[in-house]
Formats: structure tokens, sequence, C-alpha cells
């Protein structure tokens, strides 16, 4: 007989016996004596494990943390104030820091809390390494105590990480002037907050819904078989990513699609038949459709408030041409999957230059026909500086080829370069390498959209964003040749 039961009753709880297959564990909570017990035998099994200093990842964690937080004071701090000190504070109090933007927030913010719950799914804020869930957390200990070390590690880390932007941003509102001591006291305040339901989130998307209880409650409803799936593709995506895989970091990470798989394709043309793949892989997953314009939307308006008015920051029409960038990102799928199948044989019979432009007929189309309505609109409610509709539109349309050619960039990148192997500078260049995408759609485009609302358009504007789509343009087209050819090595 085991402290909770007898027989199979205790067999089946998971807790204190061995679990059945998909089984979750109880939520009863054991009693004083049960988790003094449970504390002593879990102590001699970390013990056993790793010594008597234990795992160290609580502390490693908050040495993590004091790095962070003295990079941000150091730096963050600085780079914030800078960003707030060259914008108009008046600007910056009545648009930014007023009722409306509050409720922007409130709505980024919900909008952050309901797709984390949907990533805990695949990956929680809970993932011990797989030899630790066997033989310790399917084990007779509370599974709360076997899990608590992972979730405090996690939850740490969201929280300090949210509390450390947020100070940073309040800091640099007090010392630019912008506002008073209020905005940094407010932020130390709302960052954990926000941290909190970020966490909360994770891990009841972890668990497989969402609801209000202890997180001691929630790491008891945990089973063991999304444990070990979870853990098993930790392990694989971590591998993925030391190697630069990013085909098996996406299949790893990729929904399930368990929508629509009656449905089938049906022959228009090499070309069309190409277009309506893509189309079917996103009826299968409507939820990828739904990402992309809730991203790419607010993209649209960032962009064109950033040109109807002036005293946009910089930073501003750079965060927006990002979301615009990654909207169109969700909806490339069929992109990237030509990108990962290259060397392989045509199905299409398409050279592959043409294919890969049917491959962009899809994204190209569904962004334009969600930032254009969505750029004419902020237009008509924003007092514009001397921007037409017509030129409006056009600079759109543009700055979305730009966006879109950065995507062949990303599907197309090929092999990381031999310094991402480096131990001495491997990390930065594998960042750089992956992010050279984000740079030429993101960065370029915000920054030529902001230069472009301080003089409303000009000529020069105009050729600066013609000479950079001609520029992505031969950029794609590279790229494609490149990982072409490197598939014939």
């Amino acid at each position: 007989m085991t402290r909770n039961g007898t027989g199979a009753d205790a067999g089946a709880d998971g807790i204190h016996g061995p679990e059945a297959p998909g089984v979750a564990g109880s939520v009863d909570a054991p009693t004083r004596q049960q988790r003094a017990d449970d504390a002593a035998r879990l102590e001699d099994a970390v013990h056993v494990l790793h010594g008597s200093d234990g795992t160290g990842a609580v502390r490693r964690v908050l040495y993590a943390v004091y790095v962070i937080a003295l990079l941000a004071l150091s730096y963050g701090f600085t780079v914030s104030r800078a960003l707030f000190i060259t914008s108009d504070p008046a600007w910056v109090r009545d648009r930014l820091l007023g009722p409306v933007s509050a409720v922007v927030a409130l709505v980024l913010v919900a909008g952050l809390v309901v797709v984390v719950h949907g990533i805990g799914r695949r990956r929680g804020a809970v993932v011990p390494p797989l030899p630790w869930v066997d033989h310790v957390v399917a084990g007779p200990l509370d599974r709360a105590a076997t899990l608590r070390e992972w979730w405090l590690v996690s939850a740490t880390l969201l929280l300090a990480g949210c509390t450390v932007a947020a100070g940073v941003v309040g800091g640099g509102l007090w010392a630019a002037g912008s506002t008073g001591p209020a905005a940094l006291w407010v932020a130390l305040v709302v960052g954990p907050l926000v941290g909190a339901a970020i966490a909360a989130a994770w891990l009841t998307g972890q668990v497989g819904r969402f609801t209000l209880a202890r997180p001691s409650t929630l790491l008891r409803r945990l089973g063991l078989t999304e444990l070990r799936a979870q853990s098993i593709r930790s392990t694989r995506l971590g591998g993925a990513v030391l190697a630069g895989d990013l085909r098996a970091a996406r299949l790893e990470t990729a929904t399930p699609v368990r929508r629509g798989r009656g449905l089938r394709l049906r022959s228009r043309g090499r070309l069309g038949t190409v277009v309506m793949r893509d189309l079917l892989g996103l009826r299968r997953q409507p939820g990828l459709l739904l990402s992309g314009v809730l991203l790419a939307a607010p993209g649209a308006a960032g962009v064109a408030w950033a040109l109807c008015d002036r005293e946009v920051p910089v930073p501003v029409a750079v965060a927006a041409v990002t979301a615009t960038y990654l909207g169109a990102g969700v909806w490339a799928e069929g992109l990237r999957l030509l990108g990962d199948t290259l060397g392989t044989p045509s199905l299409s019979g398409l050279a592959l230059g043409t294919e890969a432009g049917a491959h962009t007929v899809l994204p190209a189309v569904l962004l334009l026909v969600t930032s254009v309505p969505v750029a004419l609109g902020v237009h008509a409610l924003v007092p514009a500086t001397g921007v037409s509709a017509i030129a409006l539109v056009l600079w759109v349309v543009g700055l979305a080829g730009v966006v879109v050619l950065a995507q062949w960039v990303a599907a197309f990148r090929g092999r990381p370069p031999i310094l991402a192997f480096l131990p001495e500078v491997g990390p930065m260049a594998m960042a750089f390498w992956y992010a050279r995408p984000l740079i030429l759609g993101a960065v370029t485009g915000g920054l030529l959209t902001s230069r472009a609302a301080v003089g409303s358009v000009p000529a020069a504007s105009w050729f600066a964003l013609f000479a950079t789509v001609a520029g992505a343009a031969w950029w794609a087209r590279r790229a494609l040749r490149t990982a072409a050819d490197e598939h014939r090595i």
C-alpha cells in the first residue's frame, strides 16, 4: 500500500504510484507529513544525481537575472532615454501615454497571453529532462514537488525579464523629462503583473485549458505522456538550434493539422495548383491566417501613422514594419517548404524561380489586401502632413515588396556560415545569419518609412524605396541560386 491509497487506485493516481499512459496526476494536495517525506526523498534523489550542491538551476537563473539587470541599467536605460529624449516630450505624453495607448497596450497584452497559452501546448513552462520524468516524476513523490524547480526557473525568468523591460522604459521616460517619477513606479508594478500573467498562461497552456488555480495544483495536473513528449521535443529543438537546422526546428514547433483533412487539391494548371496548394494549407490551419492578420494589420496601421504624423519616433516605424514582416512570414509557409525541399525532384515541373514566384503570390496578395485598407483607414483618421492617399498606398505597396522579398531571403538562407560553429564568435554569427532577412525587411523598411515621414515622401525617399526593392530582389534571387547550388554539391 502507498501513502495515497491501495492497489490499482494508487497506481492510477500518478503521484504516489506509477501512472497509466495519458493519465494526469491527482490534484489532491498531500498532507504535511507526506510533504515532509517527499521533500526528504526528493533531496536524496537530487543528491545522488547532482551532489550536495543540487542542480544549481535556480542559482544560475538568479545570476542570469543579475547580469540582465546590470546590462539593462548600463545600456538599456541609456538607449531608452536617448530614444525618448530625441522625441517631442509633449507628443510622447499626448500620444504614447494617453488612454488610447493604454487600451491598445491592454489588447496587446491580452493577445500575447492567448498566444503564449497556445505555445504552452507545444512547449510548456515545465520541461524537465526525460530521465527525470521517467525515474523521478513517474515515481511515488508529489508531482508538484518534482516539477517545482523547472516551474521556478521559467517563472523567475519571465517575472525578471518583464520587470527589467518595464523599468527600463519607465526610467527612460522619467530621465528624458517626458513624465515624472511616477512612470518608473507604475512600470515596476505593471511589469511583474504582466510577467505573472504570461507565466500563468504558459503553464495553463501546458495543462491544456485556462483555469484559475495555484501553480502547485496545475503542476499536479500535468500528465507523464505530455511531459515526455515535450521533453523529447525540447531536446530535438535544442539540437536543431545548435546545428542551425531551421527545417528540423520548424518541424518540432509546427502545429499538427487537425482540420480540413478531407479537403483535396485539384489541378488548376501548373502555376495555379501551386497557389491553391498554399491556400489549402491555410484552410487546414486557419489559425495561421488569423495570426498573420493580427500581425500585419497593426503593422500597416503603424506604417500609415508614421507617414501621416512626422512626430512618430523611429522605433515605432521599425516596430510596425517588423510586425508586417512577421505577418507575411506566417503566410509564407509554402515558400519555406520549397526552401526545405531544395534538391529533391520538382513535382510541378516548374523552373525553380517560377515555382518560388508562385509560392509568393498568396503572402503578397494577403499582405496587400490586409495592409492597404488599414492604411487608408488610418489616413482618414489621422491628420496627414502633406501625404496623399495615393502616395500612402504606393508606399505601402513598395514596402510590401521589400517585406515579401525578405521572405525569399529567409526561406533560402541555406546553411549557416562556418563562423557560427566557432566557440568565440559562434552565437553572434548565428544570430546575425538568422536576423539578416529581418534586418532587410523590418529595419531597412522602418528607417525608410521614418525618413520619408520627415520629408512628406519626397523624391529622394521614393528613389531610396525603389533602390531597396531592386536590391532586395537581387538578394532574394541570389539566395535562391546559392541555396539550390548547395544541394548540388
